[in-house]
């Protein structure tokens, strides 16, 4: 797997509108991350580079400086996950366990039951758009235990959505694994199943 760097967020900044946004819980999610395992002073140092304030979890914020903060949570956090990859992956799982202890999170998840993925990710399309304001995403079944979700237009890495689908079957109470097929820098497939 390729390592991620600057010249990647770089490229994924470019590719990003100057209208994307994404939600502050899921900035946030990044930076109670980075504070656990690296302390409260790399957290607001974080968050610095981006905001003088801490942000509002349901406010929305540039998605360029989510790209900027993820891939520097990356970098200061391989230390303890082994690469920046899986600690993208981290911060994936991070912000989908965020989202299931707020009150929409548990309400939802209160909804769809425990030990249905099926129709946990049948809303995926739906609570992604709640979150960010940029891309297209379709989800199919494969089979009884399989489903995918194709991503367009979206420009983080994989990594992070591989990391938040991971955490999201647990959420639910179903372990499993997603496979990922890069199709482009902005568009992939993942299949899910469990």
């Amino acid at each position: 797997m390729p390592s991620l760097n600057s010249q990647e967020c770089t490229q994924r900044m470019g590719l990003a509108p100057e209208t994307a946004t994404v939600r502050g819980l899921i900035f946030n999610a990044v930076f109670k991350l980075v504070e656990q395992h690296r302390g409260a002073v790399a957290a607001t140092e974080l968050r610095a580079r981006i905001a003088k304030k801490p942000l509002v979890d349901f406010f929305s914020y540039p998605a360029r400086d989510f790209l900027q903060v993820l891939f520097s949570a990356g970098e200061l956090l391989a230390p303890h996950y082994g690469s920046a990859e899986a600690a993208i992956r981290a911060c994936g799982a991070a912000a989908v366990g965020g989202f299931f202890q707020s009150g929409v999170g548990r309400t939802l998840t209160t909804i769809i039951g425990q030990g249905d993925p099926k129709r946990l990710f049948s809303s995926a399309p739906t609570a992604y758009s709640t979150a960010v304001s940029y891309g297209q995403r379709k989800f199919s079944v494969l089979g009884e235990r399989r489903v995918s979700l194709h991503f367009k237009g979206d420009m983080q890495p994989v990594e992070f959505h591989q990391g938040l689908l991971e955490a999201a079957l647990q959420g639910v109470g179903c372990p499993g694994q997603v496979q990922v097929r890069r199709i482009g820098l902005e568009e992939a497939e993942y299949i899910i199943e469990w």
